[in-house]
């Protein structure tokens, strides 16, 4: 039975992680003391289950995260961030947040050896969770600024003069240091009141992710192909019977893809996604995808739509992907009773293009997160949908990729992708038969193909391909490019549109420089300490 236990309301007040606080600023003064906590084992436990808050999943940043991308563009437009627009203002970022989080977890590994007769091996598992959560932090960190400050201790504010950034590589050495601590003393699993809490799998996994970010191939996939190995994981309807979508809505919670995830509870601590992500019997704009996003889900002969006779450009969304319609809300479906129509007419009410200032942009709405069970208008700003950190998927395409990038076209490539092609309803990628479309017959043919089901699989999912263009090299090819949305043509007299014919929608798009491949330090960081210093470019 799931029960949450992840958010603790006594410690959020007495602690205040949460709070914009300076680079790591101190607790305030009414700080836990050691005198009337650190007693007992379960006090270390609420202390660290606390420190979950750090995981994605909870506000807007994360589910905004495509419009930072070629996928989406947002629909609420005095929400579209400076980053979504390719301007990279170091005004605008933080990480005082992250390091809050860091200073957490470091007086746990410190005050833990206050408390007596703890259990070695629980103690161990509560120390593995604290490093793991430290682990991703700084993962976070390297991966959005390079060189950081690394810190491994509860510093006093007396002791943070002077601090500097340390090299990207050394900070990476300890975040797999700390993985492999966790890997090492967290169960496989455990008990069902214990749901939610970071395991042996979800440690392997990041390690993987962040190997596979730097290009360590041999790492990622060696920790990916352990996650493989604990049996523990699997696909959601692995058959491929056309439950995608289910996924993403409250009935799956605790299904066996979940690795690791945030949990939420409605009214306790609920979120907002179906609120903010797309409001369709309102005609919220929310996530809009892009017609490139659209253009990436194959046809069904398992073809990209550019060489598939089976795709109609005037009736689209026929013969696809089935990950298309669970992914992208479209003129005609109805949603909550309400039936989509984005022509820019007035007959198109509320959600047609341009109709007000939160209607699409593009012509698509996000349709990933929208529970059918769940009431938009009254419980779609405090669902309980639990977010997905890590899900098995990422772990069967970091193996793939990183096995073809050691040994190209190696079979345990192809059956991993294929793995998730086939719960997608998609044939499977070979090498032997150049007649037929799914035909990879090098190894860069096959690495575009796993390329491609890593944006379709995960689009609209907290941003995961701002990532991918990055350390593939391509955020410059595909943010530099015009940003469309669907075709559509006015008749002469204004009264008619037909959609799918005439001239994609046109969006100011982003734009990108080699040095956008970090973001700018934190301007206020810099001002309050000296010696740190800005990235190039900036």
């Amino acid at each position: 039975m799931k029960k949450n236990i992840l958010y603790i309301a006594l410690f959020a007040v007495m602690m205040g992680f949460s709070s914009c606080s300076d680079f790591l600023d101190k607790y305030p003064q009414e700080e836990l003391s050691d005198a009337s906590f650190w007693k007992t084992p379960k006090d270390a436990e609420m202390f660290v289950a606390n420190i979950y808050k750090a995981l994605p999943g909870g506000d807007a940043g994360d589910i905004d995260g495509d419009i930072n991308s070629d996928n989406a563009v947002h629909g609420i437009k005095w929400a579209a961030g400076n980053v979504s627009k390719g301007i990279y203002d170091a005004a605008d970022t933080e990480w005082a947040s992250s390091y809050a989080w860091i200073r957490a977890c470091n007086v746990l590994l410190e005050k833990i050896e206050l408390i007596e007769n703890y259990p070695a091996a629980d103690k161990e598992a509560t120390i593995g969770e604290a490093r793991f959560l430290r682990g991703y932090v700084y993962f976070g960190l390297i991966q959005t600024f390079g060189d950081v400050p690394y810190i491994d201790k509860a510093l006093a504010l007396d002791e943070m003069e002077g601090i500097t950034r340390t090299p990207r590589a050394e900070v990476y050495a300890k975040i797999m240091q700390d993985f492999d601590y966790a890997i090492s003393k967290l169960p496989q699993t455990w008990s069902d009141d214990n749901y939610g809490r970071i395991t042996k799998g979800a440690a392997l996994a990041m390690k993987a992710r962040a190997a596979l970010y730097y290009g360590k191939f041999d790492v990622a996939a060696t920790s990916s192909k352990a996650v493989m190995d604990l049996n523990q994981y699997e696909l959601f309807d692995a058959e491929g019977t056309g439950r995608y979508a289910e996924l993403f809505w409250e009935s799956q919670e605790a299904c066996s893809e979940a690795v690791l995830v945030r949990q939420f509870k409605p009214k306790d601590n609920g979120t907002y996604i179906i609120g903010w992500g797309c409001f369709p019997t309102k005609g919220w704009g929310g996530i809009n995808p892009t017609q490139s996003l659209v253009d990436a889900f194959e046809c069904v002969d398992g073809a990209p739509i550019s060489q598939s006779p089976l795709y109609n450009e005037k009736d689209p969304f026929k013969n696809r992907d089935s990950r298309l319609e669970a992914t992208v809300l479209h003129d005609g479906e109805v949603m909550y009773g309400t039936t989509i129509k984005v022509a820019p007419l007035k007959s198109s009410g509320s959600t047609g293009i341009g109709q007000h200032n939160d209607a699409t942009a593009t012509g698509y709405y996000d349709q990933k997160w929208l529970d059918p069970s769940i009431d938009p208008q009254s419980d779609g700003w405090d669902m309980g949908k639990d977010w997905h950190v890590i899900r098995f998927a990422e772990v069967l395409l970091t193996y793939a990729e990183a096995k073809n990038e050691l040994s190209p076209l190696d079979d345990s490539a192809f059956e991993a992708v294929n793995r998730v092609r086939k719960r997608a309803g998609l044939p499977a990628l070979q090498k032997t038969n150049s007649a037929l479309p799914t035909y990879c017959g090098t190894q860069d043919a096959l690495r575009q193909r796993i390329r491609n089901e890593w944006r379709v699989e995960f689009a609209l999912e907290g941003g995961k391909r701002q990532w991918d263009i990055r350390r593939w090299g391509i955020a410059k090819e595909v943010l530099n490019a015009p940003f469309k949305g669907l075709k559509y043509k006015i008749s002469a007299d204004g009264l008619n549109c037909t959609l799918y014919e005439g001239e994609n929608v046109i969006l100011t798009g982003s734009s990108y420089e080699d040095h956008n491949y970090l973001y700018p330090v934190p301007q206020k960081e810099i001002d309050l300490n000296k010696a740190l210093t800005q990235n190039p470019g900036y």
